[in-house]
């Protein structure tokens, strides 16, 4: 009998482990918030460095879960953490990571950020569904010719490619994103 309950005990254990764990992902999929935003400045793999910064600039207010607010105009800033040009009209790529919102006071928060969409300036949007399993595959379209693959899994925020010429952004090139604040919240203060 002591054998029972101890191995009842264990699975008992198990369980109630795994429903925590079922709860804490359930919470994660209420962190996402979904973000407009516009590229600041030309993004062309033909030019770009591995490290480059990369900003962009909410084009509306949002409110990430942990009360922290996001004003219009507030920046995220990113970096280019691989590079790879067209080369006798082969693929190119640019993988891209968006880890830092910076507010007019100076102010900056980590965020975790996943590219949703790419679009051209002046493009209507359409808010996506998100989870904590969201992948996109926006394949290239006759607007810009790009394509975008992201998780909100993965640590970057996505990789944009083309085939046959470089991938080329102009600035006002309108970005989507999911972003979700990060456990350690602000991570420098400016002013």
């Amino acid at each position: 009998m002591k054998i029972v309950s101890k191995y009842l005990g264990i699975a008992t254990t198990a369980l109630a482990l795994t429903a925590l764990g079922a709860a804490q992902e359930t919470q994660n999929t209420n962190q996402l918030v979904a973000a407009n935003a516009e590229l600041v400045h030309n993004l062309d793999a033909k030019t770009a460095k591995q490290g480059d910064t990369v900003t962009a600039k909410l084009t509306e207010s949002i409110h990430i879960p942990g009360g922290k607010e996001l004003p219009r105009n507030a920046l995220l800033i990113g970096h280019i953490d691989e590079v790879q040009p067209s080369q006798n009209n082969d693929v190119s790529k640019i993988v891209l990571t968006f880890d830092e919102a910076r507010l007019q006071n100076g102010q900056q928060i980590a965020v975790k950020s996943t590219i949703v969409g790419v679009y051209p300036a002046g493009s209507d949007l359409v808010t996506p569904i998100l989870n904590p399993e969201l992948q996109m595959h926006q394949e290239p379209s006759g607007a810009h010719g790009y394509a975008l693959t992201s998780s909100v899994m993965d640590s970057n925020s996505g990789t944009l490619s083309a085939n046959g010429k470089n991938v080329r952004l102009g600035d006002g090139t309108e970005l989507q994103f999911a972003l979700a604040p990060v456990e350690s919240g602000s991570i420098a203060t400016g002013k």
